[in-house]
């Protein structure tokens, strides 16, 4: 989602004389010496060319090119003295009224970015579970679908090549390092989607968690973006985690090998639990029988 602001000048008719449009032309003209040109460039005829500077002209009193026939030198235009400082100053408000909207729009309209914890190794598994089997289909799936289309920009982030390479088939953007602590995963994410206003970290392990899980979460962070949001099952707590912007810079520097939950621990009373019915949906696949149960779970669900 993307807020436009366009800045636009009417005269005292109502009528439009100077916006986006003409101020490019103005400034194709400082840079080409020539008004024919500069139409050209923007595939305008040279006649509209002429009448949008008369329009603007009129309505502003005062000239903002001048220009000259053709001799041996040449015709040409040039922006007058007057012309140059109504284009700096259209310029100027025009990028401050785009400021000025994004922050309000970053007022009502947060931005959330999503990154998808692949990185673990999965030891007590046996071998790398986010490509094991569920429902036939690689397990770490579950969480493109749990989390498709609920965040302004998501990463998953993997030590395997496996992951990387199906999340490029998928179109799914992807970081792939060989970094080793979870916190190096934290950081990478976080680094790579940029400039947000919160953050769910979502674990790629969870097969049973729901987008509709997801969904709460950020709605109710959207409310309430001073909270540290998480999913709670009769007072267990579990994944994913959504961190505000102000405990970015210490998700950034977390002790080694130490991840959210560290956070979590240092601010325990600006964490809130979002109560989910079925705590299934909160459990990791850490050993193939965990697997095994969440996939029948799975299955009676869908009877």
């Amino acid at each position: 989602m993307k807020a436009v602001t366009k800045l636009t000048f009417l005269n005292h008719e109502g009528e439009k004389f100077f916006g986006e449009g003409p101020a490019r032309l103005l400034r194709s003209v400082q840079q080409t010496g020539s008004l024919r040109a500069s139409a050209l460039s923007m595939n305008m005829a040279y006649s509209k060319a002429l009448r949008i500077l008369k329009n603007a002209e009129t309505a502003l009193g005062f000239p903002l090119t001048t220009r000259c026939a053709g001799g041996r030198s040449g015709g040409g235009s040039q922006l007058t003295p007057e012309g140059e400082a109504w284009l700096v100053r259209y310029e100027a408000c025009r990028d401050a009224c785009a400021a000025a909207n994004q922050a309000i729009v970053r007022q009502f309209f947060p931005k959330v970015g999503c990154v998808i914890m692949a990185s673990g190794l999965g030891r007590r598994f046996g071998g790398n579970k986010l490509m094991a089997d569920f429902d036939g289909n690689p397990l770490f799936l579950r969480a493109l679908e749990a989390s498709e289309g609920l965040s302004d920009h998501r990463i998953v982030v993997t030590r395997h090549e496996s992951v990387a390479a199906l999340c490029r088939e998928l179109g799914v953007d992807v970081l792939l390092h060989d970094l080793p602590n979870r916190n190096d995963t934290v950081r990478l994410g976080l680094d790579t989607l940029g400039d947000l206003d919160g953050c769910l970290f979502l674990p790629a392990d969870q097969p049973l968690l729901r987008r509709e899980t997801v969904d709460r979460l950020v709605r109710a962070w959207e409310t309430d973006r001073e909270s540290i949001l998480r999913p709670v099952h009769r007072d267990t707590p579990g994944a994913p985690v959504l961190f505000p912007s102000w405990a970015f810079a210490e998700l950034r520097t977390l002790p080694e090998g130490k991840g959210g939950g560290w956070v979590m621990s240092q601010y325990p009373d600006r964490v809130k639990g979002l109560e989910v019915a079925d705590g299934h949906e909160l459990m990791d696949a850490d050993t193939p029988e965990a697997l095994a149960v969440l996939e029948r779970r799975f299955h009676d669900s869908q009877k």
